[in-house]
């Protein structure tokens, strides 16, 4: 029965560590790779090769194989030996942020190497530039890596980059009804967003109070202008407040509104006591101005 034991613990010691897989000391990942030969496995499963290379697109640093170890377990449920005791994980899109001069909201939304493995090898000691010399800072963005090797060998890999611009917005922390109030503070969460072309996000909350909701908003969403309806700030036949205004005088009165009138309409009020209209642009609630 001992014999039986130890025969089985025998078996199952050679079989959980069968797998073995083997690293580089120092690497750069330009992207998501699937065919660099640099990662060496023998007796592995297929599944403990790709999740390695989907591990190495995560980390970043100085990683020891312990960790390595520890996260293939967790995605390949296998035993594996990795050498060497550590690696060296630089991401490209890190050194972008670092080297590059980024413009403000601008962010590296992925990276590529150009006819190349994305994932390269460094030695010891070798120094890597980044450049992108023309950069519009949209997508498929040009970048040379200039390595500078300690052994006094210089090389030149080319990689691009998509950029994207983040922005300010506001999400509904609740769910609203249809022509709601916008109180930003009880209901709505600051967050930044990806801009996307030729929607209307709200990013400036200063305005929010002369409108209402248009529909039922659920929580989480994003506020939109086509969320909302423009409330009538000035209404026909109400005493409305006339700012009258040049660059040299600024001068207050007041009328009668002939008209409704949401922020930024032009509405014509009568003034009664000087039997005159004045035409102006509604600022906020009961006041227009008027540019002379």
């Amino acid at each position: 029965m001992l014999k039986k034991a130890i025969a089985f613990s025998f078996l199952v010691s050679s079989t959980v560590f069968a797998c073995e897989v083997t690293l580089p000391y120092h690497l750069i990942v330009l992207g998501p790779d699937s065919q660099s030969s640099i990662v060496k496995t023998e007796g592995c499963p297929a599944k403990v090769e790709t999740d390695l290379r989907e591990i190495l697109m995560s980390v970043e640093g100085k990683i020891s194989a312990i960790q390595i170890q520890d996260m293939l377990l967790q995605k390949s449920n296998e035993g594996v030996t990795v050498t060497p005791p550590s690696i060296h994980v630089k991401q490209l899109s890190s050194l972008i942020r670092d080297q590059l001069q980024l413009p403000a909201g601008i962010h590296v939304k992925s990276t590529s190497g150009f006819n190349y493995n994305n994932i390269i090898l460094l030695s010891p000691g070798d120094m890597v530039e980044v450049e992108c010399a023309s950069c519009l800072f949209g997508t498929a963005q040009p970048l040379k890596l200039s390595i500078k090797g300690f052994d006094g060998v210089n090389r030149t890999v080319m990689a691009t980059a998509d950029f994207k611009k983040m922005v300010r917005a506001y999400r509904f922390t609740i769910s609203v009804n249809s022509f709601a109030e916008i109180k930003p503070r009880d209901i709505l969460r600051e967050v930044y967003v990806e801009s996307i072309p030729h929607t209307d996000l709200v990013t400036d909350l200063e305005k929010v109070k002369f409108y209402k909701t248009n529909k039922s908003i659920k929580a989480g969403e994003l506020l939109r202008l086509a969320d909302l309806n423009a409330i009538n700030l000035v209404r026909a036949g109400l005493k409305t407040e006339v700012i009258l205004e040049n660059t040299m005088v600024r001068i207050k009165t007041q009328g009668i509104s002939r008209s409704n009138g949401s922020l930024g309409e032009l509405v014509e009020v009568f003034h009664q006591e000087k039997n005159k209209k004045y035409l102006g642009k509604v600022i906020d609630l009961n006041k227009v101005l008027v540019e002379l």
